[in-house]
Formats: C-alpha cells, sequence, structure tokens
C-alpha cells in the first residue's frame, strides 16, 4: 500500500513541477538525448536500407529499439532507486514522468504569444508562434498568429499532458516513457513527406493506436470544463461535427472540442515551405481567433489539465490497489 501512495504523489508532484517551471533549458532533458539517438539510427538505417521495404523494415527497427530500450532503462532505474532508498526511488519516479509533461512548456510558449499581441508586437508574435508550428509565419496577421498558437495549444494538449497522464495511471514512468519515445520518433520521422513516408510508417502508425484513448479523453476533459464556461454545448456540437475531418484518427477531436467552446474557427488556408494548404475547417461558424480568444484558450487548457490530473489519480490508485490485491 505504501507503494501506492508513492506512486500518487509522485504523479502529482510532477504535474505540480511542470505547471510550475515547464521545460528549463538547462536541465537535462531525456527526450533531448532521445531526440540525438533518433537521428543516428535514421542515418544508420539509410546507409543500410535503400528501397521503401527496406526503410519500412528499418523504421520499426527504430521504433523497437528506442522504444523497448527507453522502457528497459526506465525500469532499471527506479528499481535500482527505490532498492537504495524509497526517498531516492520517489525523486527518480517524480522526474521520469515530469519529463514526460509537456503543458507547462506548451503553456509558456502560448504566453509568450499572448504577451508579444498585447504589446502589438506581431513580428514578435510571429517569431514566438514559430517555435510552436511548422507553418510558414513570416506573413500571418493576428488573426492568423492567434488562430496558430490555439490550434497548437489544443492539438498538443492531448500528446504534451494527457497522455503522459494516462500512460503513468495505468504502466507508471515506463509506460510514460515508452508513449513519449513513440511521440518524438513520430514528430520526427512520422511526416507523410516522400523521404520519411516509410522509414516513419510504423511509428506514425503505432503513435496514432496510442493516442487514440488520450485524444478522446482529452476532448471529453475540454466539454467538461466548458462546463464552467457555459458554453459545453457548442463544445459538444463541435466535437459531434467535425471531430474526423483531420486526416489523423486523432488530432481533429480536442481541436474541435476546443473550437466550439471557444467559439472561434479553425483551420483555413496556410502556408507551408512558400506552399499553399488548405487545412480542413472546424467550426466554420465560428468568429477568427483574436488576441484576446489566447487568454481564454489558456483558461480553458487550465481546467482541462486539472480535470485530466484529478481523474489519472483515480485511476492510478484503483490500478495500483488492483495489482497489491491480485499480486
Amino acid at each position: 500500500m505504501e507503494k501506492v501512495f508513492y506512486t500518487l504523489a509522485a504523479l502529482a508532484v510532477a504535474y505540480i513541477l511542470d505547471f510550475l517551471i515547464g521545460d528549463p533549458r538547462s536541465w537535462p532533458h531525456p527526450v533531448r538525448l532521445l531526440g540525438k539517438i533518433i537521428e543516428i539510427a535514421e542515418w544508420t538505417v539509410r546507409r543500410i536500407f535503400k528501397t521503401p521495404a527496406g526503410l519500412k523494415v528499418g523504421g520499426a527497427l527504430i521504433l523497437l529499439v528506442t522504444g523497448l530500450g527507453s522502457v528497459a532503462v526506465v525500469i532499471a532505474l527506479v528499481r535500482l532507486a527505490y532498492g537504495l532508498h524509497p526517498a531516492a526511488g520517489f525523486i527518480v519516479e517524480v522526474y521520469i514522468i515530469f519529463t514526460t509533461l509537456a503543458g507547462g512548456d506548451l503553456r509558456s510558449h502560448i504566453l509568450a504569444v499572448e504577451k508579444r499581441l498585447a504589446q502589438e508586437d506581431i513580428p514578435g508574435a510571429r517569431a514566438a508562434v514559430a517555435l510552436l508550428v511548422s507553418r510558414d509565419t513570416a506573413e500571418l496577421d493576428e488573426n492568423g498568429v492567434a488562430r496558430a498558437a490555439l490550434e497548437s495549444l489544443f492539438e498538443n494538449s492531448a500528446d504534451g499532458l494527457v497522455a503522459p497522464l494516462f500512460y503513468t495511471a495505468i504502466g507508471g514512468p515506463a509506460a510514460a516513457v515508452f508513449y513519449k519515445t513513440v511521440n518524438t520518433l513520430d514528430s520526427m520521422l512520422g511526416y507523410k513527406t516522400e523521404e520519411l513516408k516509410d522509414i516513419g510508417f510504423f511509428a506514425a502508425k503505432t503513435d496514432d493506436i496510442l493516442s487514440f484513448i488520450p485524444a478522446r479523453l482529452t476532448a471529453l476533459y475540454i466539454i467538461l470544463a466548458g462546463l464552467l464556461h457555459g458554453k459545453w454545448q457548442r463544445g459538444l456540437k463541435v466535437l459531434s461535427a467535425d471531430r474526423n475531418k483531420h486526416q489523423s484518427p486523432n488530432s481533429a477531436w480536442p481541436m474541435a472540442a476546443a473550437a466550439g467552446v471557444l467559439g472561434v474557427g479553425f483551420g483555413g488556408r496556410d502556408y507551408f515551405r512558400g506552399d499553399v494548404i488548405e487545412r480542413p475547417r472546424i467550426n466554420p461558424a465560428g468568429k477568427a481567433a483574436l488576441a484576446s480568444d489566447i487568454g481564454r484558450g489558456l483558461t480553458l487548457f487550465r481546467s482541462t489539465s486539472v480535470l485530466a490530473l484529478l481523474t489519472m489519480l483515480f485511476l492510478t490508485y484503483w490500478i495500483r490497489i488492483l495489482e497489491v490485491m491480485l499480486f
């Protein structure tokens, strides 16, 4: 039973740390190391495999080696730390969970965009939002910057916050790190371009599977948070209509719920490396996003994240209790 409360406390403390300090760039972070490992693995695979089928095999090997390797390292570290002393194990568990959460860092980036817009510093706002999105930002006006920031906030609320909390609840730090590894692989290799479509095939598919439940939970949390703002019915209506508009099976769920609650429209014309991209319109009847909507979006995001934490603490408790009873 004591270990159950250590796990609950570790999850809560990691969430609070993430909320307070985000991702300090001066701190060592496993994801940055993982990114370097993935770059080396991709270079190695491309030296060995040349055909589309071969690159798919190589991509699957990268997924297996980095995913299972990360899990093995985490399990070994946590067991070693708890073997030394419960306090050491708790600290290691907190730090590992903390590194999988990106809610605080996401919020900090959005706040930077909001600050620049409040100062009517459009060039500065473009530069700030460019850290969040892949689209071209050099020509964005206030509406374009605000829309990009809000789309990023809610699309990433699922994989940056809710999903790590969910996998920590059901499988501890090792499960959260496995999800983070797959998500990082997808972000680096999973783009559907000619260069990456084969080597990133299995990473993208695995990320879609692992993100399936968290994306829908995030949409549910957003709707529930909308109760506090009196707009949950509109959020549910837009979610029902627009949740499947993206090519991804998951990304439109939280965005549609948030667009409905906030009453803004997402999607439309964007530019990527100079080419025009027409993104599916979510809540097309909604108004164009303004700088003032970013603050409303952050309020909704905070309520969503608290709901996620509380439900995942509940889930963690009962899963660990069942483990104690059964094993």
